[in-house]
């Protein structure tokens, strides 16, 4: 705020002071075009052995929600540059496993993300060929009206417990998985880095803009000449009285000057540029009109690129997690272990609008006319349909298709 000097002394004067969240935006969109679309698990198992496996790798990524945990592990490196996430077992509930190879087993996988954000300090220590060597996290816990600190350090073959009391206090363990528990992505810089500059002015200009309108928003009046009296608040058929010629009029701010509109356009356009961020805004929608799937993916171009970019770092993290989720189910149940050579690979699909009539067009086009698809396939990827296998029978017993085969 400032402080101006008047007759009665120093006033306080309030300022616009706005933030734009530009940098939030542009980790959500980043974020979303990169795991938007759900990372697919792809897989060739050779036997039953490894189908077994790939079956609890799944159920394991199904229960743990990762296709969710994903979008916050990738915000979270986007935003504070470093996160990890840390696998565990616990006693699985009676059922976990059914319908799976492991049955009988009585334990689960469990993951739990780590980041600044939740109070932890990250701390992974490389070899001079750059393998992950150990990680510890650093973190406090209540007890009471008391905080404890805590130190755990996770090595393949070892995990060390530490807890401050009087004195640092350790336990050891044997790490039962062989591998260190904790898959850790990182980034040189947040994602706005390159164009915090440009949104410092981009809010300086709208907070001075702001203020300029608090100026001129109520009008003011300006006299020339002597005026006997000003109506009162309120008054109804005010009037003002003037002596010899004088005059009275509102000043008045007729419109903004252009080249303020100016910069705020290029600021905004050049923070989105530089970042590959798309402006999705409403008013930007409006003005794109309807766009052929080539269109869209030329729109979309650099927002991909980056998203290709992004997929160097994380994607390597997904991968060194698939690898570490073989492991260890194979030692929940050692009879898994002849497939974990078997090779997983996360398979990732950038976001894209889907202009899917044009797509039907396309191929009917392609065939002359002639159908592209079955009345089964058809009914599988209705969004209508809840149970297609239902929905196939009723069709036939109505007698509607009586090509189809009940299932």
């Amino acid at each position: 705020d400032k402080i101006v000097e008047s007759d009665n002394g120093p006033q306080t004067i309030p300022v616009a002071r706005l933030t734009i969240p530009m940098q939030k935006r542009i980790v959500a969109l980043a974020a979303a075009f990169l795991v938007g679309n759900p990372i697919k698990l792809q897989a060739a198992p050779i036997d039953q052995l490894q189908t077994d496996l790939m079956t609890v790798v799944q159920r394991t990524w199904d229960d743990n929600k990762l296709d969710y945990e994903s979008k916050a592990l990738v915000k979270l490196m986007m935003g504070e540059t470093e996160v990890a996430e840390l696998w565990y077992t616990e006693e699985a509930e009676p059922g976990y496993w059914l319908g799976t190879v492991n049955e009988a087993a009585k334990f689960r996988l469990r993951m739990k993300i780590l980041a600044n954000k939740y109070g932890d300090s990250l701390y992974p220590v490389y070899s001079n060929s750059g393998d992950m060597i150990a990680f510890a996290r650093g973190y406090t816990l209540n007890d009471g009206e008391k905080k404890i600190e805590h130190f755990d350090i996770y090595t393949a073959t070892s995990i060390y417990y530490l807890v401050k009391e009087e004195e640092w206090v350790m336990t050891t363990i044997t790490n039962p998985v062989g591998k260190i528990p904790v898959i850790y992505y990182s980034q040189e810089a947040p994602e706005w880095d390159d164009v915090q500059s440009l949104i410092d002015r981009f809010e300086k200009v709208i907070s001075n803009h702001a203020d300029t309108n608090d100026y001129f928003v109520s009008p003011m009046v300006f006299v020339e000449g002597e005026i006997e009296g000003f109506a009162k608040k309120g008054e109804s058929g005010k009037v003002l009285i003037g002596k010899g010629g004088a005059k009275a009029s509102y000043l008045t701010w007729d419109q903004s000057p252009e080249s303020l509109k100016l910069e705020i356009n290029n600021l905004r356009s050049l923070i989105h540029d530089m970042t590959d961020t798309p402006d999705i805004s409403i008013e930007q929608m409006k003005a794109l009109g309807t766009y052929s799937g080539i269109a869209l993916k030329m729109l979309f171009l650099g927002a991909h690129l980056k998203a290709a970019d992004k997929e160097e770092i994380f994607g390597k993290g997904v991968q060194r997690r698939l690898n570490f989720l073989k492991s260890a189910l194979a030692k929940i149940n050692v009879s898994l272990e002849q497939g974990v050579p078997m090779k997983i690979t996360p398979k990732f699909e950038y976001f894209l609008p889907k202009n899917d009539e044009e797509l039907i067009t396309l191929l009917s086009t392609a065939t002359g006319g002639k159908p592209t698809m079955s009345t089964e396939t058809a009914v599988r990827n209705n969004p209508f349909v809840i149970d297609a296998d239902d929905e196939l029978k009723k069709i036939k017993d109505e007698g509607l298709d009586n090509e189809i085969e009940t299932p």
